[in-house]
């Protein structure tokens, strides 16, 4: 049964039990002794980066799915097949990606968002893979945490990691958030929500849940709650 981290009962948060149906290449690592893989996804604007930070202060490494796709859009076969399909107005003065322009162009329709998924996705997965599996080589009792926007819509998340973690936020917060954060208007914010999983997809397939629908000590909180539950199962 999934778990709730509200104020209404912090101590009694739990999981269902974990699929192990494990990317093969981190599996060959210590199957029965490494340390726990856990995802935390969420639509934008939820607080996924509020939720890892605890994670990260209690000891997590994290890996940042949005700087790693950072890393792909600087690839040049990326890069090219970027502007074959969105045209060379999306480079910036360097020959760079313009995310923002990128972003416009890909969120305008259904259609362009999953060209561009299929150009983006396959790279950004397999590097998010070789980072899982570097961090548990050095560390293969440090748990590692993935915090990834996309991590459902993509597929199944178990095939990366062991525990889903999914934050959710009323719709008007996080609008609000992402408009603040990211400095992008009203419009270009329903876009991207638009393109995203509705937050009940999510939470049904969720091992957690993380409701952040107060202040972001209370969001901290109900992290450290699910944190402290993870702890004593993998003892």
């Amino acid at each position: 049964m999934r778990e709730t981290a509200e104020s209404r009962d912090l101590a009694t948060v739990g999981s269902r039990r974990r699929s192990r149906r494990i990317d093969p290449a981190i599996a060959r690592i210590s199957p029965r002794g490494r340390a726990v893989i856990i995802g935390v996804t969420g639509g934008i604007g939820a607080g996924k980066s509020t939720v890892c930070a605890v994670f990260e202060k209690a000891g997590a490494r994290v890996i940042d799915a949005d700087s790693t796709g950072h890393e792909v859009l600087r690839d040049p076969i990326v890069i090219r097949n970027l502007t074959d399909v969105f045209g060379r107005e999306i480079l910036d003065a360097d020959g760079q990606i313009a995310r923002r322009e990128l972003g416009k162009r890909a969120f305008a329709s259904d259609k362009n968002r999953e060209k561009l998924n299929a150009i983006v996705w396959q790279p950004l997965r397999q590097l998010l893979l070789d980072k899982i599996y570097a961090a548990l080589d050095r560390e293969p009792t440090r748990p590692v945490v993935v915090d990834a926007a996309l991590l459902v819509e993509r597929g199944d998340p178990k095939k990366i990691v062991d525990v889903l973690v999914v934050v959710t936020a009323p719709e008007a917060l996080r609008i609000q958030r992402t408009m603040t954060r990211l400095g992008i208007s009203r419009a270009e914010v329903m876009a991207r929500l638009s393109a995203q999983l509705p937050e009940e997809d999510k939470v049904s397939v969720a091992d957690f849940v993380v409701v952040n629908d107060k202040t972001p000590a209370v969001c901290r909180q109900r992290a450290r709650a699910i944190w402290n539950k993870l702890q004593c199962e993998e003892r």
